[in-house]
C-alpha cells in the first residue's frame, strides 16, 4: 500500500513537473531563435539563460522519479517477501 502511494505521489511529481516546464518552453525557444537568429547573437549566453531559468524543475523532477523508485523497490521486496514465504 505504501509502496504504491510512493509510486503514484512520485509519477505525480515528475507528470506536473514536466507540464509546468512545458508551459515555459515556448518563450525560452523563442529565446534561443532569436539568438541563432542574431547576426552577432550569443548562442552560448542563451543556452544558459534558459537553463538558469529551468533550474527549478530539476530538484521536483529528480525527486518524483526518487519516489518512484523507491516504490518500486518496496513493491519488488514485498513480492519476494510473498514468494520466500510460500504457499501459507
Amino acid at each position: 500500500m505504501v509502496a504504491g502511494l510512493l509510486y503514484v505521489v512520485g509519477l505525480i511529481a515528475v507528470l506536473v513537473t514536466l507540464v509546468v516546464a512545458g508551459v515555459h518552453a515556448p518563450a525560452q525557444i523563442d529565446m534561443i531563435n532569436a539568438a541563432l537568429d542574431a547576426p552577432g547573437g550569443d548562442l552560448l549566453g542563451a543556452l544558459i539563460e534558459a537553463a538558469r531559468l529551468m533550474q527549478w524543475a530539476v530538484m521536483p523532477f529528480v525527486g518524483g522519479l526518487v519516489l518512484m523508485g523507491l516504490g518500486r523497490i518496496v513493491m519488488l521486496l514485498g513480492a519476494i517477501n510473498r514468494a520466500l514465504r510460500g504457499a501459507a
